[in-house]
Formats: C-alpha cells, structure tokens, sequence
C-alpha cells in the first residue's frame, strides 16, 4: 500500500474510532436518508436525535411551520494509485495522487413539502486534485475552484413541479445519463425540469444544457450542447414480509418492482453530432422468509448522426442477484451482461454503429479501473457480496470483456478509441477483478476502499502495449 493510500486508511480509522465511542442516537423512521443528490432530502419536520448536524437539517423560519431552511454538506479526501496505466509499462504511465473535495448545500422552503410549496437551493464545490502526473496531468474531472454545483429554484405540489436552473441529473440506474459523482467535479447541467407524480408513476422531463466545467473562470452551461429527455417510471408498492408459516399460495412469487421508459435526445454542435436514444429498464423481485432474488434488464436504440454519418447502434444490459438473509454475513451472488454494437468498417464512411452513452455515470460500468467504455463491448461478469456487520460491506467481482465486433476497436469511458483494429482480429480484450469493502461506522462517516487488477487478453497483446493495469484507491468521506 502506498503512502498516499496508508495516510487516508489511518485517518478514516481514527475518524471511525472517535465516532464509534460517541453516543449514538438512532433516527427515527421519518429521517430521511443522506442521498448523493442533496436536495432529494425533504426535512419538513424535526429531526430526531441531539446531534449538531441534525438540528442543521431543520431550521425554522417562521413560528407557524411554512418555512424552514436545511444545511448539509460533505468532504471526500480521495487517494489514488495506478500502475500499467493504458496497459503501458514505462514510469510514465503509473502515479500515485489524491482528490479533495468539498460541497456545501442550503435548501429553502416555503409551504408545505407534501403540498404547495416554493423552494431554492444552492449548492457549493470546491474540488482539488494533487500530484497527478499522468497523461493530461490534473484535469478539470479532479479540479474545479470554487463553483455551483446546483443553483435552481422550484415551484410545486407535493411530488409535482418545475425546476429551473442548474441541477444534478440522475436517471434510473445512470447508464446514459447521470451526475458521475466519482469524478471530482461532478457533472451538472442547466435548464428546465418538469416533474410530475400521481400514485405509482412518475414523469420528468428535461430541457438544457450540460454544465462545462472550466477552472480558469466560472462554470457555465456549453452552448455548443442540447439535452432534452423524457422518461416515465413506474415503481411498486413495497412487497410485504413473507412468514415461515405462510401456506403455500402465500408464498412469495416474482413479480415487476418497476419500470422505466425514456427518450434522450443529446445533440453536440461540435462535430455536428446527435443521439437519440430511446429504451426501457424494468426490474422485478422476490422476496422469501429467508432469501431476496432480485433480477433487471435494460436496453436501447440509438439513432441519429455523427457529422455526415447515419447512426444506428443498440445497447443492452441483463443482471441477478440472490442474497442469503438467514446465513452468516448475508452472502450474496450476482451475475450479468452488457453489450453494446460496434460499427461495420466496410460501412463507415456513411454509417456509424458505435454506442455511446450521453452522460453515463462512467465509473463502477464495466469495471471499477475504468479501462474500458461501453462501445463495441461484450461484458460478462460474476461477484459474491457480503456483510460481516451492518456497516461493513464486501465485494468481489470477475469481468471478461470480449468484442462485439472485430472489424471495430476498443473504447474508452470517454467514448474515444483506445485501441484500433489495426494488427488482430481477436475477441478476448482482458479481464479484470475487482475487490472493494465499505465501512460506516456513523451514518455521516464513510470509508471506503479497494482495487483491480486487469490483464490483457489476446486484442490488446496483438496491438500494443499489454502489461497488466493495477489500480487501487481508498477514500474517507463526512456528510451531515
């Protein structure tokens, strides 16, 4: 382990020790959860609990209740190191660096939150990157001084209303677009929101601009870029517990959790280029005395175009998992697979076929080194998970990446070539492990931790620089 990683491991623990000899007051089941998207906490009462960062959630401003201000904030110190970087062996490719980031948030409301309400809310960033000497040294995904990261107003009733300004934008699972909140300076964007909720369903729509992210001034939305999406969920009622005395037409059964339908038009004047995808995600559950098995697929079209080039390319993703409540540790496995098209080189001067996500949340999606985008990709994977305590968590994950087609290259998490066709027309790309492991030892304190190796395969070993990517991070993180 090295310094950087040993320095945060040693503060995170002394942290946690610290927190775990003070008193700690549960929260009452209508405190709402830290989300990553502050302002999808609602605060509309008291607080339980005598803890200082609880009172900040619930600040009156007027004597009767209709208004109230909530304070939150967060401080991720992030420590990295990589080794093979690209699949390159030389000095220049590994580094060791760290990632600081700081984010401060206020929400004021005036109404009533499951009724007719006003509100604004502003969130501030700073986020610093140190040391990294990579390709590109520190880039605007490890630093952004002092910016906004969310600065909107909303006006509504209960779960409907309009949101205008700047916001974090997280749909579904995050596959195309989402707010990447592992990069630094994570992403936003600016315009108008609807939403609009009745029973079980959900509607959001959108209309902006993606925020571009600049560290010599202020961030602003790019003007050479248009998102607009539509999307409606559907997501059902809790599934009751099951007893171990229920008869046997008692006993649980799949049945669909939810469901999601969308259409993202992302378009970008640099390059003359638009995608419009459109597809849907359902997932289902069932949940027994002693077993949970949950199951999801996603998938999408995509058309549009890429400068003089027509677009068509496809997307799809298939997963499981079963988790053992009843044993020791809660084990869990899980497996699945993410496939996207590659483009027809004997058509590529007027058809391009390679998905890309617009905004995908990149990091964790077809492994945690961030070797490898989605384009041209074949991933199967298998992972076991477990709990040794309710705030620990583990796991452990085995990928094999393979090409959709060989007449297409590899790409990165940045929808860029990594490696061309030129010189094999191998399949297997690598394969890679992933380890990570969590504890909390205070719902406001977070460590967390882990790495992967990845080793080539026969595409990358035909065309290149092949040593193996080493790549390890731990991280401590407070919120209140």
């Amino acid at each position: 382990m090295r310094p950087v990683l040993s320095s945060i491991f040693v503060l995170g623990s002394a942290i946690g020790a610290l927190s775990a000899g003070a008193q700690n007051v549960a929260p009452r089941a209508a405190d709402p959860a830290i989300q990553q998207s502050r302002f999808e906490e609602r605060w509309s009462a008291a607080p339980s609990g005598s803890a200082l960062w609880r009172q900040l959630k619930h600040l009156p401003l007027a004597a009767n209740g209709s208004a109230w201000l909530t304070l939150g904030g967060s401080m991720r110190l992030r420590g990295i190191e990589t080794r093979g970087f690209q699949f390159s062996g030389t000095d220049a490719m590994r580094d060791d660096y760290s990632e600081w980031r700081v984010l401060a948030s206020a929400d004021a409301w005036v109404g009533r939150s499951a009724g007719w309400h006003g509100r604004a809310f502003a969130e501030w960033r700073d986020a610093q990157g140190f040391g990294r000497t990579l390709p590109g040294g520190v880039r605007v995904a490890e630093a952004d001084r002092s910016d906004w990261q969310d600065l909107f107003v909303e006006l509504g009733h209960a779960r409907n209303g309009v949101r205008v300004g700047r916001q974090d934008i997280a749909l579904g699972r995050e596959r195309l677009v989402g707010i990447a909140d592992w990069t630094n300076s994570r992403r936003s964007f600016e315009g108008a929101r609807l939403l609009a909720g009745r029973g079980q369903y959900q509607l959001d729509g959108f209309d902006g601009r993606v925020v571009q992210v600049r560290t010599d001034a202020p961030d602003r939305a790019d003007a050479t870029s248009h998102l607009r999406f539509g999307m409606l969920t559907y997501a059902a009622r809790p599934a009751p517990a099951v007893a171990a005395s229920s008869s046997s037409a008692d006993r649980p059964r799949w049945r669909v959790a939810g469901w999601q339908a969308y259409l993202i038009d992302a378009e970008s004047q640099s390059g003359a280029t638009r995608r419009v995808t459109t597809g849907g995600r359902s997932w289902w559950d069932r949940r027994a005395e002693r077993t949970d098995w949950t199951a999801e697929v996603e998938g999408a079209v995509q058309r549009g175009e890429l400068g003089t080039r027509d677009l068509s390319a496809w997307f799809a993703v298939g997963e499981g998992s079963v988790t053992w409540r009843s044993r020791k540790w809660s084990p869990s496995l899980n497996a699945g697979m993410d496939i996207a098209s590659g483009s027809n080189a004997a058509d590529s001067a007027t058809r391009a076929g390679t998905f890309a996500p617009p905004y995908a949340t990149a990091h964790g999606t077809n492994g945690i080194a961030d070797v490898f985008g989605r384009g041209n990709l074949f991933e199967r994977r298998i992972g076991l998970g477990a709990r040794p305590s309710a705030r620990v968590q583990l796991a452990l994950t085995a990928r094999h990446f393979s090409r959709v087609r060989t007449d297409d290259g590899v790409y990165s998490k940045q929808n860029t070539l990594l490696r061309g066709v030129a010189g094999s027309d191998a399949r297997w790309i690598a394969d890679e492990v992933d380890l990570t492991a969590q504890w909390t030892p205070r719902p406001q304190l977070r460590l967390l931790g882990g790495g992967a190796w990845v080793g080539a395969g026969d595409f990358i070993r035909e065309t290149g620089a092949a040593s193996p990517v080493r790549w390890a991070f731990a991280s401590v993180s407070v919120l209140f």
